[in-house]
């Protein structure tokens, strides 16, 4: 299924037992631009709003008809997850905690963004955690951003800047990011919402909040339009990402 990051973070999360909340952000690796984690919303279940995060690997269903992500696992469980704190980067420490936790396989450990696998719900109950470093030698550090973060930064060409980064384009049968749309509202008589691919990113600057990609002005604008309410059509971001790639 294909989703957006807008659409996304307005879905509530179902447990196996009750409702916990809401998606608040997206979390992803700015390296293979993979969602990591979904930022659950814990205002009305959890005292003083604590953090968790919850793993595509938890994910079983996403059900469009009334906006909903199902988990495979209880209330109570996720309650006692260990939490983050919103305001400094995840590490590979909590990372490592939270997969013991849930005992779940090691995302990092393998040549795919998931491991050895393709899809992540292959990782559920494939605890890794006494496997050997030499055999499986970890990446040294994570890249995760939110996407609440990066939305909103502007995009640099090669010559100016047009736009800013507006919505991202989710595969979730990968949890890979396979589109950004950029918003060149501010920037251009008219506004459009233009198609970038991951590779088309050179750098993200954290500092300057801005999206530095190898394209040029002229490139970026001659994109195609990325038209919000056929998102979640059959092959039509395939279809995109097609023209693309001539």
């Amino acid at each position: 299924m294909i989703i957006s990051s807008k659409q996304l973070t307005h879905f509530s999360i179902h447990a196996v037992d009750d409702k916990v909340g809401g998606v608040r952000d997206i979390l992803f690796d700015d390296e293979t631009f993979t969602v990591r984690y979904l930022v659950a919303d814990t205002n009305t279940w959890l005292p003083l709003s604590r953090k968790v995060v919850i793993s595509p690997i938890a994910v079983t269903e996403l059900v469009y008809d009334d906006d909903t992500v199902h988990i495979n696992m209880t209330v109570e469980k996720l309650k006692n997850s260990p939490s983050i704190d919103e305001h400094k980067p995840v590490s590979r420490e909590y990372e490592e905690n939270l997969f013991k936790y849930f005992g779940y396989g090691y995302y990092w450990i393998g040549p795919g963004a998931w491991g050895e696998f393709a899809h992540p719900n292959e990782l559920v109950e494939l605890q890794q955690a006494e496997e050997s470093e030499t055999l499986h030698p970890q990446k040294a550090s994570n890249h995760l951003r939110a996407v609440g973060e990066v939305g909103g930064y502007e995009v640099a060409t090669t010559t100016d800047n047009v736009g800013h980064i507006s919505n991202f384009i989710i595969d979730t049968r990968s949890w890979k990011i396979v589109m950004l749309v950029v918003d060149t509202n501010n920037w251009l008589p008219g506004g459009k919402h233009l198609a970038l691919l991951p590779n088309d990113i050179k750098n993200i600057d954290w500092a300057a909040h801005s999206v530095e990609v190898k394209l040029s002005h002229d490139e970026l604008v001659n994109r195609p339009e990325v038209d919000s309410d056929r998102i979640s059509e059959d092959d039509y971001i395939d279809m995109l990402c097609k023209q693309l790639d001539r």
